[in-house]
């Protein structure tokens, strides 16, 4: 489902960073959510890009939706356009908000870590710790203090923000083994950046309890060559239908190609738009969404990247 809104505001929020603010249609409303979700903003030149949402929401409904989207050095087109060719009073389409990164609700400390403009989502999920009287601290990491949005809002707002800037520490990484050292195994660790940052942080956070480290990503982590796909069939329970799939398709490839559409946006397993129900089956489960217990649940799977164990799987489709 999707919805139409109008751009109210765009600001530069920090160098190569801006800020866009979505509002209703007059008479309309926007469906509420909690901190860490995220939305597929429909471009007019015809992408369609994730991104997180940085406001925080109170009551039924949002007043709006605000992004932050870092201009991308590598950008095939979406964040290109958003910084080049959005302009305010714009009508856009926007997916409903998705969260696959939500806060744990529990009362145990939180430890943020950020990577550049991975910041966004934890932005609003601060704001909720501080709503809830719940204990935090936040890891940030980026090229620089300009590149760094929300850094000078976020020291302001508490004592317990780390920064490391590369070009303030002569390119060195941050030590994250030192510093997730200080972190008790009970703390619920959230991490949101580039790859590279996040696979430190999942290798650092091994020997922790896997429920209490949280991932979302903006891009897929480096493909595991050990990872061996095969060929297997699929069944389409309402549709009545069994598609092969060989061992050089995804599961979305092969719907595609037989009319089934699926929504899809990142095809990397990153944004959860592809989740489809599992009726029987067992999955090879490669995305970055889905926690451990909903993988070992098997009761839905991303087409996009995900596969089979079982030479059949039955899908609700």
């Amino acid at each position: 489902m999707s919805t139409t809104v109008i751009l109210t505001a765009i600001v530069d929020a920090a160098q190569g960073v801006r800020l866009l603010r979505l509002s209703p249609l007059p008479g309309e409303t926007l469906v509420a959510f909690q901190a860490g979700a995220h939305l597929d903003l429909y471009l007019p030149n015809g992408l369609v890009r994730s991104y997180s949402l940085i406001n925080t929401v109170l009551g039924n409904h949002a007043e709006h939706y605000e992004l932050a989207i870092g201009l991308s050095a590598s950008s095939a087109g979406g964040s290109r356009y958003v910084h080049d060719a959005l302009e305010l009073g714009q009508t856009l389409t926007v997916g409903l908000p998705r969260n696959h990164f939500p806060l744990v609700d529990s009362s145990t400390p939180v430890v943020f870590i950020a990577g550049g403009i991975g910041v966004t989502p934890i932005r609003a999920m601060i704001y909720a710790c501080i709503s809830r009287g719940r204990p935090w601290q936040l890891i940030y990491a980026a090229r620089s203090r300009a590149n760094a949005v929300f850094a000078d809002e976020l020291a302001s707002i508490s004592e317990n923000v780390r920064f490391h800037f590369d070009d303030e520490q002569n390119q060195k990484l941050l030590d994250l083994e030192a510093l997730l050292a200080d972190i008790p195994a009970t703390s619920h660790i959230y991490c949101c950046g580039p790859p590279t940052l996040m696979t430190r942080v999942r290798d650092s956070c091994l020997a922790r309890p896997q429920d209490h480290v949280h991932f979302e990503w903006f891009n897929a982590p480096a493909v595991d060559a050990s990872q061996i796909s095969t060929a297997f069939v699929i069944e389409l329970s309402r549709q009545g239908k069994r598609l092969d799939v060989p061992a050089n398709r995804s599961i979305l490839d092969v719907l595609e190609d037989n009319g089934v559409i699926v929504p899809s946006v990142c095809k990397e397993g990153v944004c959860g738009t592809c989740e489809c129900d599992v009726i029987e089956g067992d999955v090879d489960h490669r995305d970055q969404v889905l926690t451990q217990d909903e993988r070992a649940a098997g009761k839905t799977m991303m087409v996009c990247v995900s596969r089979a164990r079982s030479s059949t799987l039955v899908l609700d489709l």
